[in-house]
């Protein structure tokens, strides 16, 4: 949830004009990529297809299918007695503190991660061992946000037990990495030329940071502090499977006990909180006009054209007194981390870890698992692409141009779909995947499907989302000029608009993809497929030298699918 959101990647490199104008594209060579890009995308599809079904061909479990239909029973009968209801609100609270407080410790190691990774910041050339060290803090970064929230949230709970800590800690930490590079990239994408000034005449480095470099980059941190808390939110209800609380502890309950009731009234509150907290990032973003979900999402910002936002305003005044409120209500401690019951717990578990050892079956049963987990990251994107293309072109609010105005009947009935498609796309992507993994559990049998469901359904929402942002950027000037010379509208929209489309569809599929690899392990943990079954089961069984190799296989998936993801996108662009 980790969130409509989690790796950016620097989409801004572009070939220079004399790179474009040495390669020489014909025919042959357009038709080549698109055979390569056809096979690219077919192949591991009918792969993964092929090991959806088990050896025994059982698929359905006909035995649960029952239960679906009592869940969809009462969909209109939610319970909405006022203790349930002071339950929910208290959850929704619980929520959102756990939420801030993550984003806020994200902020800080976003802050000074970004100086560390940045390249401005470090105008002078440092000594070895301080290249070293950057070196060294780069791949630590890496390594933290290649693990997924929830696995953070299940380590912490073997240290710290059930303490708020742990959900706290469990956002800031890959959070915070994720933001380290993201602020890096922003430092060094600034206009430096006061920040070199200050620095060639002898001013230390932190004063210039401090006055040059940061209150330049402030309008696009605050904007991202706000999407990261956006995205927060989300993860925040995944960790309930944990057992730390909120909305998502709520869910869990409430299906493992099939109390349908209550399940229905707290999706429709995780609803609610997701919608108010993404209106109100996105009135934020949209206010400031720095970035949008889009732009950070993709890796791309763009040049800041208005940053007075008396919205911005007012939202940044409420940050510490909402911070202090957070913090007091959940009662969040730092003196666990200083413990000693916690330093103990903690060199136990490393210890327990080292060396790592494989599981019963040894490399075979790891090779499956990482097998599954790919096949289900790939038939996840499958079901969100087929999700975006059959809603996204509603949830989408085209540019008329210099188009006649629909009749009032045609402006009534698109923005009914508009609104519709739009509240689809939320729902979607608001219910975590390991709701949407237990309901896929009651009617499928536990393999790599209902993992595959569950992934892709809530990546539809997100990818819908990203791409019907992206889609309302298209420039519709093509599409003027055919209707302009007689081509009927939806004509000139196919031909002017579809193929830009097409190219953002599949840079956002892959930027995804990068993400539902690293989510499998959440759907995993639940009862699916792949290396998150095997990681959970193991943690239960207290086997931690298993743990640690299977958290060694997941960090080398999950940065060679995020470099193949790159080296795609990067040829699309091409």
């Amino acid at each position: 949830m980790t969130d409509v959101l989690d790796v950016e990647v620097d989409d801004r490199e572009q070939p220079s004009p004399s790179d474009r104008a040495a390669t020489r594209v014909t025919g042959r060579r357009v038709a080549g990529r698109r055979v390569v890009g056809l096979l690219v995308v077919v192949v591991p599809v009918l792969w993964s297809l092929q090991r959806v079904v088990p050896d025994n061909g059982a698929i359905v479990n006909r035995g649960g299918l029952p239960l679906i239909g009592d869940l969809l029973g009462k969909a209109l009968q939610p319970r909405l007695d006022a203790e349930f209801l002071r339950l929910v609100l208290d959850a929704v609270g619980t929520t959102l503190a756990f939420a801030a407080l993550g984003t806020a410790g994200a902020l800080v190691i976003g802050v000074l991660g970004g100086l560390v990774l940045s390249d401005v910041a470090w105008s002078r050339r440092p000594p070895l061992p301080v290249r070293l060290l950057r070196l060294a803090l780069r791949g630590l970064l890496v390594a933290v946000r290649s693990i997924h929230e929830l696995v953070w949230a299940l380590l912490l709970v073997s240290v710290l037990g059930l303490d708020p800590l742990v959900a706290v800690l469990a956002i800031a930490l890959p959070f915070g990495a994720q933001t380290a590079q993201v602020f890096g990239d922003t430092f060094d994408g600034l206009p430096v030329g006061a920040f070199r000034a200050l620095r060639d005449a002898g001013t230390p480095a932190v004063p210039a940071v401090a006055f040059a470099l940061l209150p330049a980059a402030s309008p696009l941190m605050l904007s991202y502090s706000f999407y990261r808390f956006e995205c927060a939110v989300r993860s925040t209800v995944l960790l309930g499977a944990v057992g730390v609380g909120g909305l998502g502890q709520e869910l869990v309950v409430s299906l493992q006990s099939r109390n349908w009731d209550e399940v229905w009234t707290l999706i429709g509150g995780v609803v609610l909180l997701s919608a108010l907290v993404d209106l109100w990032s996105t009135r934020l973003r949209g206010d400031m006009a720095v970035a949008s979900c889009t732009d950070w999402s993709g890796g791309n910002t763009v040049g800041v054209r208005r940053t007075h936002s008396r919205w911005a305003r007012w939202s940044a005044i409420a940050v510490v007194p909402g911070l202090l409120a957070a913090w007091f209500a959940t009662g969040v401690s730092l003196s666990g981390l200083t413990d000693e019951r916690t330093v103990r717990l903690t060199g136990q578990l490393v210890d327990d870890m080292l060396p790592p050892a494989l599981p019963r079956g040894g490399w075979p049963v790891v090779t499956g698992a990482v097998l599954d987990t790919l096949a289900m990251a790939v038939l996840a994107m499958l079901i969100a692409v087929l999700i975006t293309l059959a809603v996204a072109p509603c949830a989408t609010a085209l540019r008329r141009g210099s188009q006649a105005p629909a009749s009032l009947p045609v402006r009534a009935a698109r923005g009914t779909a508009w609104a519709l498609a739009r509240v689809v796309l939320l729902v979607l992507r608001s219910v975590p995947p390991t709701v949407w993994a237990v309901i896929a559990l009651l009617a499928l049998f536990p393999g790599v499907l209902p993992g595959a469901l569950a992934l892709g359904v809530y990546t539809g929402g997100v990818l819908g989302r990203l791409v019907a942002e992206s889609w309302e950027s298209v420039n519709t000037s093509p599409r003027d000029a055919l209707a302009r010379t007689g081509v009927r509208g939806p004509i000139a929209t196919i031909a002017a608009v579809v193929p830009p489309s097409t190219q953002q569809l599949v840079t956002y599929s892959l930027y995804r993809f990068e993400i539902c690899v690293r989510e499998t392990a959440v759907v995993g943990i639940v009862g699916a497929a792949g290396l998150g079954r095997l990681l959970a089961e193991n943690l239960n069984f207290f086997r931690f030298p298993i743990v640690t190799t299977l958290l060694l296989a997941s960090f080398v998936v999950s940065v060679g699918s995020e470099l193949v993801s790159r080296r795609l996108r990067r040829a699309v662009r091409a």
